[in-house]
C-alpha cells in the first residue's frame, strides 16, 4: 500500500511545475499561488465539513499549523510560481527531486531513529546529488539563455533551490509537529495551514501585485489552478502525511527523486519533447539514490 501512496504522491508532486507554468502565464505570481492556495483550502473546508470533524484549536498552539503553513505551503509555492516564469516544467519537475537531501539532513539531524544517519543513505544522498547535477550541468554550462532564454531563469532556479529546502525542511516538520502532536487533529492543522497562508498570500497579492482580469481565467488556467490546488497541493499533502506515518520523513521524501519523470512525461505529452542523455543518465543515478534512501534501516543498523 506504501508504494501505491509513494506513486500518487510522485504523480502530484510532478505534475506541478507543468500547471505551475500555466497558471503563471495568464497570472502574476503571487496572485496565482494564493488561486492555488485557495482551492486546496475549500478542498479541506467541504471534506472536513463532509466527515464532521472538529476544526478546534487552542489559540496557543496555532504557531504550529502557521509555521507547517509557511515551510509546506506559503513558502514553496510562491518560490515555485516565481521561479517556473522562467524556466520548463522539466527544470521545476528536477529541482523537486532534490527535496530528499534536505529531508534526509534535517531528518537525521533533528529525529533520529529510522531517520538516522547511515553509510547507506548517506552514499544515496551523493547519488542522488550527482545525479541532479548531471542533469543540471548542460544548462549551467551553457548559460542563464538555455534556462529559458532569460537571465533571470539563474534567479529562478534559486527560487527552487529555496523550494526544496524548504519543503525538506515541512517533511520534517510533519513528524515533529503534526504526527506526533496530540492536542491538535490532523484535521484542524491542516485547515489552518491554508487558512492562515492564503490569508497572509491575499494580503501579499494586494499590496504587490495588480488583481488580474477575469478573462485571465481562460479554461486552461482554471483547470491549472483545481489541478495545482486540489491534486498537487491539497491531496499531494495527505498521501504525504500518510506516507510519512508508515515510513519516516526520510523514505517519504524520496518519492520526489521520482518527480523529475513525471516532470520530463509532461513535457513530452504537452510539447513532444524527449529527455536528452545526461538527464537518462541523471535519472538513473536518482533511481539509485532512490533505492539507497527509502530502503527502511534494521534495528541493528
Amino acid at each position: 500500500m506504501g508504494y501505491i501512496l509513494a506513486l500518487c504522491l510522485a504523480l502530484c508532486w510532478g505534475t506541478a511545475p507543468l500547471t505551475t507554468k500555466n497558471i503563471v502565464s495568464a497570472l502574476p505570481p503571487v496572485w496565482g499561488t494564493f488561486y492555488r492556495v485557495l482551492a486546496g483550502l475549500v478542498f479541506f473546508a467541504v471534506l472536513y465539513a463532509v466527515q464532521r470533524k472538529s476544526l478546534k484549536i487552542p489559540l496557543s498552539k496555532l504557531w504550529k499549523p502557521a509555521l507547517l503553513g509557511f515551510t509546506l505551503i506559503l513558502f514553496p509555492f510562491a518560490a515555485l510560481s516565481w521561479g517556473q516564469q522562467f524556466v520548463a516544467p522539466t527544470v521545476g519537475g528536477i529541482f523537486y527531486g532534490t527535496v530528499p537531501i534536505w529531508s534526509f539532513i534535517a531528518a537525521g539531524i533533528f529525529l533520529g531513529g529510522e531517520d538516522r544517519f547511515t553509510l547507506r543513505r548517506t552514499i544515496g544522498v551523493i547519488f542522488g546529488l550527482i545525479g541532479m547535477w548531471t542533469i543540471m550541468w548542460p544548462m549551467v554550462s551553457a548559460g542563464a539563455q538555455s534556462l529559458g532564454n532569460s537571465p533571470k531563469a539563474i534567479f529562478g532556479c534559486t527560487a527552487f533551490i529555496l523550494m526544496t529546502w524548504s519543503l525538506g525542511m515541512g517533511g520534517v516538520l510533519i513528524k515533529k509537529i503534526m504526527v506526533d502532536e496530540r492536542a491538535i487533529t490532523p484535521q484542524a492543522n491542516t485547515f489552518y495551514q491554508y487558512l492562515i497562508s492564503a490569508v497572509i498570500l491575499l494580503a501579499a497579492a494586494c499590496v504587490c501585485e495588480t488583481a488580474p482580469a477575469p478573462a485571465a481565467f481562460s479554461a486552461k488556467v482554471t483547470v491549472s489552478i483545481l489541478a495545482a490546488g486540489v491534486l498537487s497541493s491539497a491531496v499531494a499533502f495527505l498521501l504525504m502525511v500518510a506516507l510519512v506515518r508508515r515510513w519516516g520523513a526520510t523514505r517519504m521524501a524520496a518519492v520526489a527523486y521520482l518527480s523529475p519523470v513525471v516532470a520530463m512525461a509532461g513535457d513530452f505529452i504537452t510539447a513532444g519533447r524527449i529527455p536528452s542523455g545526461p538527464e537518462t543518465g541523471g535519472l538513473l543515478l536518482i533511481f539509485a539514490s532512490l533505492f539507497l534512501i527509502q530502503k527502511k534501516v534494521s534495528a541493528k543498523n
